[in-house]
């Protein structure tokens, strides 16, 4: 009988229905107005390599804009989907203000998580600025070849020769062989040469 009396207060507990609803409501409005900045920043990025490679204010060659863009728009989402999770948790009921201050900065830094994911950031930076390697290029890393489809903050994706997926932490990436790179350019290939002198 208990049993029944707390299921009809529940289930008509017409404002607790509206508290959930209003939650629910939120959560919904919080993804929506993410994506539609996500999409913004995915134009804004786009409209500003496009001016770029107008204006030819920064020299970078086909390949490592495209790797540009997808970094960038990395970083956006990255940001956007941490601020997604602590107002999601907020509009629950949590405190992530007092979740925040409970947690040891110096813990979380010196965590075995936060290390690898530091590191996984730090390659991938190492990566771009040396230019290893960029989107579309012909690799072998760690010895599995394949073209490069995205470099992102943590990991690396490339698509194998059969067209499987293959996903590297950078801080796992210790052996490069970039094929891409590695190619003579017609005008010195010793073919070309020699036609040319005789």
């Amino acid at each position: 009988m208990k049993d029944i009396q707390w299921v009809q207060k529940t289930l008509f507990n017409t404002g607790k229905w509206i508290d959930i609803s209003e939650v629910i409501i939120k959560i919904i409005l919080i993804f929506i107005i993410a994506q539609i900045v996500i999409r913004f920043a995915r134009s804004v990025i786009n409209k500003i390599f496009d001016f770029r490679f107008k204006t030819k204010l920064l020299r970078y060659n086909e390949r490592k804009e495209i790797t540009l863009k997808k970094l960038c728009l990395s970083i956006v989402m990255y940001v956007v989907y941490f601020i997604v999770l602590i107002t999601s948790l907020e509009a629950i009921g949590i405190n992530m203000k007092a979740l925040l201050a409970g947690i040891s900065v110096a813990g979380f830094i010196t965590g075995l998580g936060a290390q690898n994911l530091i590191k996984d950031i730090l390659n991938g930076f190492f990566i771009l600025f040396e230019d290893q390697f960029s989107v579309g290029d012909h690799v072998s890393i760690n010895d599995t070849k394949g073209t490069v489809e995205e470099i992102g903050l943590r990991t690396t994706k490339i698509r194998g020769v059969d067209g499987e997926f293959y996903f590297f932490a950078n801080s796992n990436i210790t052996k490069v062989a970039n094929y891409t790179l590695g190619e003579i350019p017609e005008v010195h290939k010793p073919e070309q040469i020699k036609t040319r002198e005789e």
